[in-house]
């Protein structure tokens, strides 16, 4: 099990067990109609393990907790984030990122104009200069939700 650690006040580490067996539950390939459903369209059973598909890589992999609303609508307070240390920070991904040593946040990466952008819109951007160190724990690489 991993080593249970606060990032700040926006997020909070969760540890997962690497070892076990793995659970596998059913999978409906096609996609579910939110419209009208198709009566005709039949489903395609197959089996899916959570962690085979999201914690392939633990060695790389983070669960946080989202704390506060900086990331509404997209993410939202007691989301599940997982983060992948491994996957490369490209435009426009979701990251936990922390400038010149400040507290891990996760933002919106803009490469290109150099800035952090919260997803809420009464949250303000923040620069990234030409000093600033930039330090990545990873990109947010799927969402976990209570309903």
């Amino acid at each position: 099990m991993k080593k249970k650690f606060s990032l700040d006040d926006e997020l909070e580490f969760i540890p997962f067990k690497t070892e076990g067996n793995k659970i596998y539950v059913n999978y409906y390939r096609d996609e579910i109609q939110a419209g009208f459903p198709s009566p005709a369209d039949d489903f395609i059973e197959q089996k899916l393990s959570l962690d085979e598909r999201y914690l392939s890589h633990p060695d790389s992999t983070y669960l946080v907790r989202v704390k506060g609303n900086s990331m509404s609508p997209t993410l939202l307070e007691k989301d599940i984030l997982i983060v992948r240390s491994d996957v490369d920070l490209t435009q426009n991904k979701i990251a936990i990122v922390s400038i010149n040593k400040a507290a891990f946040t996760v933002k919106r990466i803009d490469i290109n104009k150099k800035q952090l952008i919260p997803d809420n819109q009464s949250f303000s951007k923040i620069p990234i200069g030409e000093n600033d160190t930039l330090r990545y724990l990873g990109v947010v690489i799927a969402v976990f939700r209570d309903l």
